[in-house]
C-alpha cells in the first residue's frame, strides 16, 4: 500500500505556499524529465482558484516539494507568440497545431516586484497532460519581464 504524497489532505485539498486549495486529481500533469532544478518533481497538479486571480500554482505531487506560481504569458504580452520546436512537440507528445498551453514562470527581484519568464515557458499538451519547460534558441522575450499584475 503506498502512502499519500504528504503535502496532499485527507480530504482531498493541497497545502502549497500560495494557500490551501482543492486538489483536482484529472489536473495532474506528467512532467517526464522534470523541470529544470527540480528534476525528481516528475508530476505536478495546476492549480487555479479564483483567489489568485490571473495566475495559476503549479505544484509537485511527486518528488521533494516544488511549488511555483504561473501565468498565462499573454496576461503580461498580450500578443505574445512561441514557435516550438520539433522537439518540443515530440517531448509533449502532440503535432504543430495541436493545442499547447503555455505558462510563464513568476518570480520576485530583490525589492518583491514580481516578473514573468516569457523565455522559457511551462508547455502542456492538454490532450496528453504533459509538460516540459522549453528552452527555445535566440528567443526574443525577456527573461525577466516586469509585471504591472501583482499576485493576491
Amino acid at each position: 500500500m503506498s502512502l499519500p504524497h504528504p503535502r496532499v489532505h485527507a480530504a482531498e485539498s493541497i497545502d502549497t505556499p500560495f494557500g490551501v486549495f482543492p486538489l483536482d486529481r484529472a489536473a495532474a500533469v506528467e512532467f517526464p524529465s522534470g523541470l529544470p532544478g527540480f528534476e525528481q518533481c516528475g508530476r505536478f497538479v495546476l492549480l487555479a482558484p479564483e483567489e489568485l486571480g490571473p495566475f495559476s500554482c503549479l505544484h509537485a505531487v511527486e518528488g521533494p516539494p516544488a511549488s511555483f506560481l504561473v501565468v498565462d504569458p499573454r496576461e503580461v504580452v498580450p500578443d505574445y507568440h512561441l514557435a516550438l520546436s520539433q522537439t518540443d512537440f515530440l517531448r509533449l507528445g502532440c503535432h504543430p497545431g495541436e493545442p499547447v498551453i503555455l505558462l510563464s514562470l513568476v518570480g520576485f527581484d530583490e525589492a518583491g516586484a514580481p516578473y514573468a519568464n516569457l523565455r522559457a515557458p511551462i508547455a502542456i499538451n492538454p490532450a496528453r497532460m504533459r509538460g516540459c519547460q522549453v528552452l527555445p534558441h535566440q528567443s526574443p522575450h525577456l527573461l525577466r519581464c516586469p509585471l504591472s499584475i501583482a499576485p493576491r
